[in-house]
Order: structure tokens, then sequence, then C-alpha cells
């Protein structure tokens, strides 16, 4: 076969004691005479025939021991007509099977009889192998090397050695292709390299060193992407940029160290290629990319990403608006540390084409707060697809695509899984959770093929392969898949595997067991992998080998790196991981060095767990007191502190310190951040850290901190220059005080807002205090506070000041309220903002908002006065689905600080809608507007008069908010307003009664109005009608709002409640209660409960203006309406 020339080009020689090959049968050469071998005129001809290659030129053959037959006479050709012996073997009954050493490089047939030693009988007829046999050579490997790569060639060196004569080259992510031979001539075998030409771009290739059949080692590695016209990238800030002026295609160059990308929106389509080294090294891009609304394709190759485990990018990629997009492919790429997975999409509702991930490597994703690769809201997608990949460690549910997303088709294959889902908490649906239909409303296609699954084991886990939901798909397409290390649950399809135990579970297992290790797929009871655990994923197994499964990239045979020892002197500050899994991969179990800790392992291995490391046993200490085994060393060469926690433990779990070995201190078990100083030291010297008994260490620093001081910081002795102020006068405070030590910063608390300052003085306008008659005291604290790396000191106890304002009598003729409005770090998806001292007054939110910190100052213009913002809502452009609402309670004026969120932009522009109207037109925010307030650059608000209620705003782009302050109007505010029609009251039964028109008759005139509340027909038929004591109005169907619909004007904003139900005794929710202020858009809330039943309550929030409300869907009865203002 094809497959077969490929796979044993690449990886026979790291397989050389493993038994593996084709099994050959074999058959009679003509029939027998039955009543010949029942009368044992003849031995009985030997059946079951097989054969398979155990290593290289050794071929084992076994066949049945037939009767009659003491010895075997086995006889190889070197053509199929059996016409050129080469070779007589004469094989005793009790050899077999038998292993016989045969020519290297050959093709042979065989066949073999039965023969009675003693011959008392016949030998028996020939049984012939069906299939010819092909040996090889077996020789070392000469531990072939990547020079160098080009878009079209990979150049190799290896050990020098005559026996070179070419080289097998095949697509290593393409299993079904045959290898070519790439002849390397005397020059190159002398020179012990050669550049392969020929090759594809963006391919990855495995190269095999031969010597005619003898395979002498791989390498592996992709060709460059040929990249024309690209933008070239080497800082952060021109890789930024380039995304923000919409290069079509960036090429990043290869850097020691990650390019900060942060989250950012992609404007157009765009491909991103890494400049890897000639070895293959990526560039590291930090940070998330997010889909807008103009990106039409996405490439990306040749470059690791990296989230870093933060929640400003929990996903690679996530869409930021509804997208057509045609195609996202990710090449030979590796998505690593980001907090919740690769792709996510919940209410932009984009369409997708085609998503490709090819040869991608997904390692240490976290497992909380979401899922890995996730659909949830109404995207359409055409195709997803997994190829020649590794996923590896973390993940909560890996694939969850919700049934709200429409999906043709999902094909996984050739991808190696490895301890995947351990987030133990009920959103952990396992690895695949389809719940999508396609167009057609059928389940989707679902390709699951030569996969491996390994260590899915962990009992408290709730990993599954296919998720609990019931209308999670299953697989359409499955086959030549392999488990090892996988626990029952894991095989449970489509239930909640996690509440089953005992022979529940058993039987559950056995019945999902059934369904999936169908179709070539198999459990394995030894590890595939050279060690699974550790993440060393190269495969050793034959039979996973055999079948082409898991991704291709592990075939590559193992090579052990020697271990590199040298440690360099630990810097001051530095502050460890000790949960970083791609540093500290599962287990320290020989002398290593990560990330400059020197560990001691020979027999005591240290567990990397996700609490710190796990010391597991009592170290091995030598009479100098300097441990050997079991242990940990830092080197340093200045004085300073080792700062260390110990989880809680039953026992005497301490963790001892040393210094060169002489014990420095014993940490016992719960301690927190606990202090060892180290004040004399001076050249490099080693700090040991070792267990006397089990203990894991949780926390661990290196500090130049050498005080022994109490842990709380000195409180500040604070000044403040004026005690007393009058009201609303442009008045300042300031504060100050002289430094605190090991204070890296102060929090300064004025009348319950807390400030964060790093300098040793503070001021405030008193502008914005306003008191009642007797004037009012308003406190002041001040406090230190520790650098966020210093884990032993705590903020200091509070300096505690007042200041006193004064009451100035008000001004004859309307007084001026003001409210400000800032935004609180940490705001997204969907908020509520309030003014703290204003419940009337807020900002509203949907869509995923964010706050951070940025700081800004903008001003009135002309003033000199201004106003310093610490935090920013960061806008982007309005859609259906992204809005911000601002309401007030009385009119007033609105002063916006806004600014483009690009620097650069000049057509960022701003509008205000109210009621239908707008009352700012769009409104260009631009960063070149800045001007100079008293002795600042400040930025202008944006000033518009309001009236009470609802103000929507309207951005073309993005623009970020830092805050809003509104003055108030005092003799505008509008008296509360409370207004009832229940149709049962007097005046309504008589307006009905006396109209003229029956009960229950309907009429397409009325045009009533009692107390405000207008009832009107417009052409459409409208009822009134009663149940026992209980009057209603019944609309004779639906209503676009022209007909059948109730109505009143408010000027104000406020609720109206709605009571409904459906015209007949059962449930229809189709039938809505709509309602309409002015031209706004409609907001409808089911009304369709039984008639027999309570009515339904549905509650509305409106803006002043004219009031419609109507039913949609069809026809509901009324029973009240009511209204109530702010």
């Amino acid at each position: 076969m094809i497959t077969m020339k490929r796979i044993f080009s690449a990886i026979i020689a790291g397989l050389a004691f493993i038994a593996f090959g084709s099994v050959l049968s074999g058959c009679a050469e003509e029939m027998v005479d039955i009543n010949d071998e029942i009368a044992l005129g003849r031995c009985l001809t030997p059946t079951e025939l097989s054969a398979k290659i155990v290593n290289g030129e050794f071929i084992e053959f076994s066949w049945t021991k037939s009767k009659g037959a003491t010895e075997f006479v086995l006889e190889l050709y070197s053509d199929e007509t059996m016409s050129s012996l080469v070779e007589t073997l004469v094989i005793p009954a009790e050899d077999l099977p038998y292993t016989a050493d045969l020519e290297a490089d050959m093709t042979y047939y065989a066949r073999v009889k039965g023969v009675n030693g003693d011959g008392a009988i016949a030998d028996s007829h020939w049984a012939v192998f069906d299939r010819p046999l092909q040996t090889y050579a077996i020789k070392s490997s000469l531990n072939p090397e990547l020079v160098d790569r080009s878009a079209s060639s990979i150049t190799v060196k290896w050990t020098s050695d005559p026996e070179v004569d070419h080289i097998r080259v095949t697509p290593a992510l393409n299993a079904d292709e045959e290898y070519t031979r790439f002849d390397v001539g005397a020059d190159a075998v002398a020179a012990a390299q050669v550049e392969v030409t020929g090759l594809k771009p963006s391919v990855n290739y495995t190269l095999a060193v031969h010597f005619k059949s003898a395979q002498r080692g791989t390498v592996s590695a992709w060709t460059r992407p040929s990249i024309d016209g690209a933008t070239e990238v080497a800082t952060s800030e021109a890789l930024i940029q380039a995304i923000a002026d919409k290069a079509a295609v960036i090429k990043v160059a290869y850097s020691e160290t990650p390019y900060i990308l942060g989250s950012v929106v992609l404007g157009g389509s765009v491909a991103i290629y890494g400049d890897a080294t000639a070895q293959g090294a990526q560039p590291v891009i930090q940070g998330g990319l997010k889909i807008g609304a103009d990106v039409k394709s996405i490439h990306l190759e040749a470059v690791t990403f990296d989230g870093a485990g933060l929640a400003d990018y929990p996903h690679n990629l996530t869409f930021d608006a509804a997208a057509a997009v045609e195609n996202i492919t990710v090449v030979n790429c590796k998505l690593n540390n980001y907090l919740r997975g690769v792709l996510y999409e919940n209410s932009k509702a984009p369409t997708v084409g085609s998503i490709k991930y090819d040869g991608v490597e997904v390692n240490n994703v976290g497992g909380d707060g979401g899922d890995c690769f996730d659909f949830r809201g109404k995207a359409v997608v055409n195709s997803i697809e997994f190829i020649n990949s590794t996923l590896n460690t973390g993940a909560r549910t890996w694939f969850r695509i919700d049934a709200n997303t429409t999906l043709e088709s999902i094909k996984l294959t050739h991808c190696t899984f490895n301890n995947l889902c351990f987030a133990n908490n009920g959103n952990n649906n396992g690895i695949f959770n389809i719940r999508a239909l396609n167009a057609a409303g059928a389940a989707p296609a679902f390709e699951l093929t030569h996969n491996v699954f390994l260590n899915m084991n962990d009992a408290n886990k709730r990993c599954c392969l296919i998720a609990k939901n019931s209308t999670s798909a299953f697989p359409s397409v499955i086959s030549d898949n392999f488990f090892y290390n996988c626990y029952d649950r894991f095989f449970i399809p489509q239930k909640d595997g996690s509440s089953l135990s005992g022979d529940d579970l058993t039987k559950a297992a056995e019945e999902g067991r059934a369904l999936i290790l169908v179709n070539g797929s198999a459990e394995l009871t030894a590890d595939p992998c050279v060690d699974s655990v550790r993440d060393k994923l190269n495969v050793t197994s034959a039979e996973v080998i055999e079948a082409n499964a898991g991704d291709p990239r592990w075939y590559a045979v193992y090579v052990e790196i020697p271990e590199d020892l040298t440690q360099e002197v630990t810097p001051t500050g530095k502050v460890w991981n000790l949960t970083d899994g791609q540093t500290f991969k599962k287990v320290a179990d020989k002398d290593m060095v990560r990330d400059g800790i020197r560990f001691y392992v020979k027999n005591t291995p240290i567990n990397f767990t996700k609490e710190g490391f796990e010391f597991t046993s009592e170290a091995a200490i030598g009479a100098d007191g300097i441990p050997s085994d079991g242990a940990i060393g830092i080197k340093v060469n200045e004085p300073g502190s080792i700062i260390i926690s110990v989880a809680e433990a039953t026992g005497h779990s301490n963790i001892t310190v040393s210094l060169d070995g002489k014990v420095s201190a014993s940490v016992p078990a719960g301690a927190e951040y606990q202090k060892v100083t180290f004040a004399n030291i001076s050249g490099e010297q080693m700090i040991y850290i070792y267990g006397c008994h089990p203990a894991t260490m949780t926390f661990l620093q290196w500090t130049s901190d050498i005080q022994v001081l109490d842990k709380v910081l000195a409180t500040p002795v604070v000044k403040i220059n004026k005690t007393t102020v009058n009201e609303r006068a442009e008045d300042e405070i300031t504060l100050t005080w002289d430094p605190i030590d090991y204070a890296a910063s102060y929090n300064v608390t004025v009348d319950g807002k807390k400030k964060n300052v790093a300098e040793t003085t503070y001021s405030f306008s008193t502008a914005n205090y306003a008191v009642e008659e007797a004037g009012g005291d308003f406190a002041i604290q001040v406090t230190a506070v520790p650098a966020e790396d210093d884990y032993i000191r705590v903020e200091s106890q509070p300096a505690e000041l007042s200041f006193h304002v004064n009451d100035v009598p008000d001004e004859p003729g309307i007084k001026i309220v003001r409210y400000d409005l800032t935004f609180p770090e940490g705001g997204n998806a969907e908020e509520m903002y309030v003014c703290e001292n204003n419940a009337g007054f807020y900002v509203h939110t949907t869509g995923g908002w964010v706050i951070d910190k940025n700081s800004q100052k903008f001003a009135v213009v002309g003033s000199t006065e201004y106003d310093q913002y610490s935090t920013r809502l960061k806008g982007s452009k309005t859609s259906d689905s992204k809005t911000m609402t601002i309401t007030v309670p009385n009119d007033g004026v609105l002063y916006i600080a806004a600014r483009s969120a690009n620097s650069s932009a000049t057509d960022r522009t701003m509008a205000l809608m109210q009621n239908g109207a707008e009352i700012l037109a769009p409104t260009v925010i631009k960063d070149e507007d800045k001007f100079t307030a008293g002795d600042v650059s400040a930025f202008p608000y944006t000033v518009v008069n309001v009236k009470a209620g609802e103000i929507q705003v309207v951005l073309n782009n993005g623009i970020n908010f830092y805050g809003i302050r509104y003055d108030a109007t005092e003799g505008s505010a509008a008296e509360k307003v409370d207004k009832v029609w229940d149709f049962s009251a007097p005046e309504w039964v008589d307006a009905m009664t006396g109209s003229g028109i029956a009960a229950n008759t309907n009429d397409s005139n009325w045009n009533l109005e009692v107390n405000g509340l207008k009832v009107v027909s417009g052409g459409g038929s409208i009822k009134w009608n009663k149940s026992g004591e209980t009057y209603y109005w019944q609309p004779g169907g639906k209503s676009d709002g022209t007909t059948r619909y109730f109505e009143f004007t408010t000027d104000v904003a406020g609720t109206v409640t709605v009571y409904s139900s459906n015209t007949g005794g059962s449930e229809d929710l189709s039938r809505m209660v709509t309602v309409k202020v002015g031209d706004a858009d409609p907001e409808s809330l089911p009304g369709g409960t039984p008639s027999g039943d309570a009515p339904t309550k549905n509650d509305f929030s409106v803006s002043a203006g004219t009031v419609k409300i109507y039913p949609t869907g069809n026809g509901l009865r009324f029973y009240k309406i009511e209204f109530h203002s702010l």
C-alpha cells in the first residue's frame, strides 16, 4: 500500500525492536482429497499461515502444527512464479513459530509443507503464502538535523557516512501520499548535507535519510510560506499599527521577546505570517484578535500565540461583529496559555464559510469561565475542520456548538487529544458538545477518524467523548480512533456519566464502548507514546502507526535531549509561577533546570501539581547538608530573602530552607508568605529547599528585602492646606505627606471615593460639594499600600482627616444640581452604571463593552478648569446587539467625556437620539481637538441639552467614554405621575356600557378616551366584554401599531405595566404585548397565558412621548394598563 510505504520510511528505524507489518495469510496450492487426509495417506496440509517482519531482515513464520507432520519444509523464492529457489529451511514442529534470518532488501515468495520424519506417510500438499515478503536493512541513525528552509526547499545535514544514497520526502501531514525519492549525489554525501528542492510552500515534510531501504534518521520541517507584498513588522507597535492600517498581509519577524498585542479588532481581511528561524522557532504574539464586521478572511501561519492566562483576551479569536467571513485558516501555529480557548462567538451572529486548523498545537488552556472552541449565538457555519493537530492539556468543554448555531459539517481527523476537559463543574460537557443542526434541521455531518485520545482518566473529572446533552450529535463517520488511559465515564455518550457509579457506571461504559470502539478503533492497554503523561507524545505503538492515527508530527523518533544543568544567578524580585504547566510539566523525575531552579532528583520525584511543587518524600541529604535527591536549589549572589508558602496538610509536612547546606528555617504546612532572610550572602551561593515529609510548596519568591519589620506599613502623617470651604465654590484642597518605607502607592479616600496615587500629594476640587443649611463634614482617609509583588507587608492603618463645607444660601432663580458618573473598573457584557448620588441618572450598555484603566483630562471649551478621569468605557460601532442608553430624570445638560479610540482617526462620530428625534447630529470625535485648559492639555466635553427620559447614543466606530456629567435644572423636575387604567373600574364600565356598542361586539370605529388613555380601532375591530365581574378589551387580531391600539402621552420617563391573557383557555406565548414610544423601536413580551388563569403582567420602560400598546402575533385580552414615572 502507498500508505505503508510512507509510514515505514518515516518510522522504521525508531521501532527496530517492535514487531509490526502486515500479517500474511496463506492458502493450499490445490484442493486436498478429503478421504486421503482422513486416511492419513499424507500429512495434513499446514493452515492459518502467517508471516510478519520482526526487524528488518528477520521474518517470523507460523502455521498450524498439522497432524502427521514432525517437521516442515519452508521454501523461499525470489520470483512470484516460484521458479528461482533462494533458500530451503527444514523446521522441527516444536520450533514453531520460527524466525528466519534472511537477506536485507529482498522480496521473497514462500511455501511450506508438512513432512513425516519417519517416512510413514507422504508429505502434505504445499501451502502457499499469498503475499510477497519484503525485508529491509537496519543501519544506525546518522542523526540528521535541519539546516535551513525556504518556500521550496529544505536543507538537512547528517553525521558523515558514505552509506547514504537518497532522501525519502513525504508531506508529513498527508497520510495518503506516497514518498518521493530525492537522490543524494557524491558531493552531497561527502559534505554530509543536501538541499532537497522542488517542494511546495507551507507544507510540513518528513525527510528520511536512506541507504537503499535502510532508514538512517528523519527530520520534519515546514517549508516557509510564499509571501508577496507583506507589511514587515519587528516591534509590537509596528504590529499594532499594521493591523490598525488594515494591512492585508503582515510578516512578523522572529524575536526573542514576545510581541505584546493585547486585544485588537481586525478592521479587514488579514494574513499574518511568522518569519520563523531556520530551525522552526516561531515569533510569539501575546494577545487576542477580534473579528470585525469587514473581515472576509483570516489566515494565521507559523506564529505562536500566547494568552498568558489573562482575562483581557481569554480566546485567541473572538467575533466582535456580525461579519460575513469566507474562511478562517490557522496553519502551523501554537496556541498556548489562553484562559478559555481558541475561538469564541456569542451574540454577533456571523456567517462563516470554512474554519480550518491544520498542523496546530493547542496547549495549557484554562478550564473555567468559558469553553475552548465555543459557538453559542446564532452563527451560520458551513464547515469546521481540525486535522493533523494536537490538543493538549486543559479546557472545560473543548468543542461547544450550541443549538442556536447552524452547522453543516465538522471533521476531526489525524489529531492527538491529551489530558483535556478536567474542569470539575457542571459546565464541563466533555470534548464534543455539538448541539447545532444544519440548515435542513438535521444533525451536521460529523467525522471522527484516525485520532488518538490519551489520559482522560481522573475519576473527579467530567470529561467524556460526547456530551451529556441528549441533543448532542454523535459522529456520523467514526473509525480508526485509539484510546489509552481513559476512564469509564469517558465512554458514556449523551449522558451525565458523573452521576453514575457501581454497576450502573460499568453498564453505561460498556454500552458507550460498543458505540465508540468500532471500525478499527481500539482501547489500548499500554501507552502508545514514549510517555504521554509527560507530554512525550512521539508514537511507539505499531498498531497506532499502522492505522496512521493521531497527529503525524509525533511519528518522528523521540530523541531524549540531554539536560542542560547550567544554572544562572537568580535576580532579586523573581516570583516563580509554580503552576505554569508549560514550564513545569507534570513531574521532575531527573536532574534538570527549569526557570532558573535546579531540581535534584534521582529516586524521589517532585510533582508539578495545580497547587505547586509537591515534594513526594524525604530528601536525601549528604554529610555536608547538601541535598542530592528530592530537592531544589536556587543560585544567588547578593543578600535577600526567600518568601515561601506551604499548603495545608496533616502531620509534619514542613519544608526546609538551607544555605550551602546549613539549615536556615523550617516552614510548616499552612504557612503563607513566610520570609527567610539571608543578610550575609557574598558571591555565588546556593539556597536549597526540600521536604522532610511529603509537602507542597505553593509560592516562591526571591526578593532583595532583608528588613525584619512589622508587616503592617506605617500610617502616613497627612497635612491638609484648608479644612473649611464654601459649598459649590471653585476651591481646591491639597493633602501632603512624607514617603512611607516600602510603600509603592497610597490610597486616598474622600467622602467614600477612593483613588490610588503614586505621589505623596493629592489635590481635589470642592466645587461639587453641596450641603444643607447647617453645613456638613466630609471624611478623608490616606493609607500606604505595599508593592504588588510584596507578599509580606500589608496596607497601613488609615490616617483620618475631615473638612467642613459651609452652606451658601441659594441665589434667587433656578438652581443647578450637578451629578457625575464614572465607570467602575471591570464592567463588561450588559451593565447599568448608576450615578452615586442620583439613582435616576444612569447609563445602560449591551454587547460586550469593556472598562479598563486609562487616565485622561476633559474640560468645557473656554474653561480653565478640567476633570481628571482614571477609567474608560471602550465603545465600538452601534448595532442591534451593541448599544448605549443614557437615562436622565428631568431636563438638563449632558457633558459627555468621549474621545476617539484611534488617535489618528478623523471620522469617528457620535450622535444622540431622544424620542425618535436627533438631538445631536453625528459629531466627529477626534484627538486633534485637544485644547489648553488652565495649564493642562484636555479633551473637550460634548455638551447637549436633554429632556427627561432615555437618550440613545449612536456610534459609527470605536469611541471611548471616560465619564458623563449631568447638570439638572432643579425647577424642571417633573412631579411624580401614577396612572392606573383598570377596565373593571366604574369609569371604564360606564364608558363601555354607555357607548351604544353591545358587549362581545367587534367594532372598527372605536376612538374612546378615559383619563388620558385612548382606545383606537383605526379601522381594525375591537370589542369589550366581561368574564364574571372582570371587564376587558379584546382587539380582533394582531396589530402593527396603526390599528387596534391603546395610546397615551407622557412628559416624563417611566414604566408601563400591562395585564393581558390569551383570548381562549390555552396558552399561546406567540401572542405578544407590544409597546412603542414615538418613532422608537417597539418592545414586545409574551402575553398569551390561558384566559382562565391570572393575567400576565409585563413591565416596559418608556421615555417621554406618545406611547402605544397593542397586540402582535394575534389578538389578546387587555384587563389593565398602568404608568408610573421614575
